[in-house]
């Protein structure tokens, strides 16, 4: 029986934990900050926001080429793909997704983000080497990048993404769904 219990712990302690959580995601680009409630979970990730009192919520199922973009007062959800540039411009994470299989991935060093240790790497243009795209700090315990900073969408210094004030977050069955009574419209192909 000891033998038996030994085998199990050592089987859990061999597959990677991904901690599902919720935070802070502090996002600066253009010159302006906003705050958005992460919800992280092996399902996907969602921001919630609220500017000058309109809601919102971003959605990304893990696996989705789509990103979804609900809008609570009006009862509405737009539907588009993570390389929109819509979907990019609210999604720094989508934006730093659609961007690795252009790039090549240097490690960089180790540093701690709001306390937790993180690797940082920096993404490189595999067309012009000498362009650096992103820098990203990612952690063993979490599967979502703890800091992100994007050199190429246009702001003069680059924008940044940083999470603070992690805890545990268990999700309801439908944290990444579209609600019902929605209208669901395509997102259209701008800038946001």
């Amino acid at each position: 029986m000891k033998k038996l219990i030994i085998l199990f712990v050592i089987c859990l302690l061999s597959f990677p934990v991904t901690a599902q959580f919720k935070g802070k995601m502090h996002f600066n680009s253009m010159g302006q900050e906003r705050v958005f409630a992460l919800y992280s979970a092996d399902a996907g990730y969602r921001y919630e926001f609220n500017e000058n009192g309109q809601e919102g919520v971003i959605i990304v199922k893990q696996g989705s080429p789509e990103i979804v973009i609900l809008m609570p007062q009006q009862k509405m959800a737009m539907k588009g793909p993570s390389s929109n540039p819509m979907s990019m411009g609210n999604d720094p994470v989508a934006s730093y997704q659609h961007y690795l299989n252009q790039g090549t991935m240097k490690a960089e060093g180790e540093e701690t983000i709001n306390g937790i240790k993180c690797s940082r790497s920096g993404l490189w243009n595999k067309e012009n080497p000498n362009q650096k795209m992103f820098t990203v700090w990612t952690s063993e315990k979490y599967t979502f990048p703890m800091k992100l900073v994007n050199y190429i969408d246009g702001s003069p210094d680059g924008s940044t993404m940083e999470l603070t004030d992690l805890e545990t977050w268990k999700p309801d069955t439908d944290s990444f769904e579209i609600p019902d009574g929605y209208q669901v419209m395509d997102m259209p192909n701008m800038m946001p």
